[in-house]
């Protein structure tokens, strides 16, 4: 093997080429609507002690307050805190109030300055 080859091996090996990392291969609709938010304020339990409701800040704060009512049915992710990658259907909106669906479960351990993101995606279920 010649030192050319060598030296060209050898530095393939020190210095590996770039990896490509991220979600390239994603295409996502533009058109799709999303919004993000961060938790303010837990809605008050129900006599289970279930909380399923929560005040929010609209992300970015100079983005305003959520459509009323638009956000019926779309995805709701969290994406910090205990429940993060956790995923709710949003059963209800008001300008700061979310309300997700009894049937995902409470948001036991969801806590105020949690991030998230609601989509207008159908949340997808697995069937029993």
């Amino acid at each position: 093997m010649s030192p050319l080859r060598i030296a060209a091996a050898c530095l393939l090996l020190a210095c590996p080429p770039a990896a490509l990392a991220g979600h390239d291969d994603v295409k996502v609709n533009p058109a799709m609507k999303r919004y993000a938010g961060k938790i303010t304020e837990l809605a008050e339990p129900d006599p289970q002690g279930r909380v399923y409701g929560f005040r929010a800040l609209r992300l970015p704060a100079t983005a305003g307050k959520y459509p009323p009512g638009e956000m019926k049915g779309w995805r709701l992710t969290f994406l910090s805190g205990k429940r993060f990658g956790s995923v709710f259907e949003v059963q209800s909106n008001g300008e700061a109030q979310i309300v997700v669906m009894p049937l995902d479960g409470p948001l036991a351990d969801v806590a105020v300055n949690d991030l998230f993101v609601i989509e207008e995606i159908a949340v997808v279920r697995e069937k029993p």
